[in-house]
């Protein structure tokens, strides 16, 4: 994107201490522009998650489940961000999931993730910082860190994931790149949005949505198991099921970032919410699902402009 403000990628290097840490449930983070609503999951249509429920489900049959995933990833060849981010971030929790289908399989998960983040997929960039960095390639993990920042910070203000995450992720990068690396980094920066930035801002704006509702608290205090703040600020995904009635009846965590066992922990979040109710239909599942991700913030790092 030529002539975008370096200053405002340039805000995640300068980190500040805050005072506490908080989890929300994060409306999709590829819909720039959509006006901002409480708690929300609107990404794609049912019948694009439905096959997820499948996907994910341990008590089906391993056949069913591996045609299932056949058939995402030949549709996912015709570039649905919504399918490539989804194989992406299955590929690179891989066994550590509690309903393991496949291994973790990074260069899967980059494949995916890679082509989902050119299309408008901001979650999937910040994917993408984690695989390099967990793969020690620190400069591609930077590069992948300020494309992130300069995307999250893009969206409207009711709809941005919490800047700890961003902070953090690039305080970690920053720890093992070092900063004489930073100007040729965000060069590279530059040159990717100049070649991206129109295909990015076209798919997102043409996100396919459904009308699932999630309703809860916007921000919660979050502890472990022994009561202790967790130890990052990080994101995982879920995929939810839902009664006519709007009351939970399903829950799978998909993927976390950077450390599997947050999503373990982060469910008793997702554990409160519930969606809009429906008149039950007639038909082969009256179950709806939403896909939803959850950012936490630690608390530790907050984004400071660099003037």
């Amino acid at each position: 994107m030529k002539g975008f403000s370096r200053r405002m990628l340039q805000a995640a290097l300068a980190l500040g201490l805050s005072l506490c840490g908080s989890a929300y449930a994060a409306p999709p983070m590829n819909a720039l522009g959509s006006n901002p609503v409480p708690a929300t999951a609107k990404l794609a249509e049912t019948g694009l998650i439905a096959p997820w429920a499948v996907i994910l489900n341990p008590n089906l049959p391993l056949i069913q489940r591996q045609h299932a995933l056949a058939a995402v990833e030949h549709k996912a060849l015709r570039g649905d961000v919504f399918e490539l981010y989804m194989l992406g971030s299955l590929y690179h929790m891989g066994e550590y999931g509690r309903s393991a289908l496949v291994r973790k399989n990074l260069v899967k998960a980059s494949l995916y993730l890679g082509n989902a983040a050119v299309r408008g997929s901001v979650l999937a960039m910040a994917k993408m910082a984690e695989i390099k960095y967990a793969t020690h390639d620190y400069r591609e993990a930077m590069n992948w860190a300020q494309i992130y920042a300069h995307y999250a910070s893009l969206l409207p203000r009711g709809r941005r994931p919490h800047d700890g995450y961003v902070a953090e992720l690039v305080k970690r990068i920053l720890d093992k790149l070092g900063q004489s690396a930073m100007p040729s980094i965000m060069r590279d920066a530059d040159s990717f949005m100049a070649l991206h930035d129109a295909t990015i801002r076209t798919y997102a704006a043409h996100q396919r949505r459904n009308d699932i509702v999630l309703r809860g608290r916007r921000s919660v205090p979050f502890l472990t198991a022994e009561g202790q703040l967790a130890p990052r600020a990080g994101f995982a995904d879920y995929l939810l099921g839902f009664k006519p009635d709007g009351s939970l009846s399903q829950v799978w965590l998909l993927d976390a970032v950077p450390d599997p066992q947050l999503g373990l922990a982060l469910q008793r979040t997702v554990d409160q919410t519930r969606a809009s109710a429906v008149a039950a239909t007639s038909g082969e599942s009256s179950t709806r699902y939403a896909w939803l991700p959850v950012i936490y913030d630690d608390g530790r790092y907050r984004v400071a402009l660099q003037r």
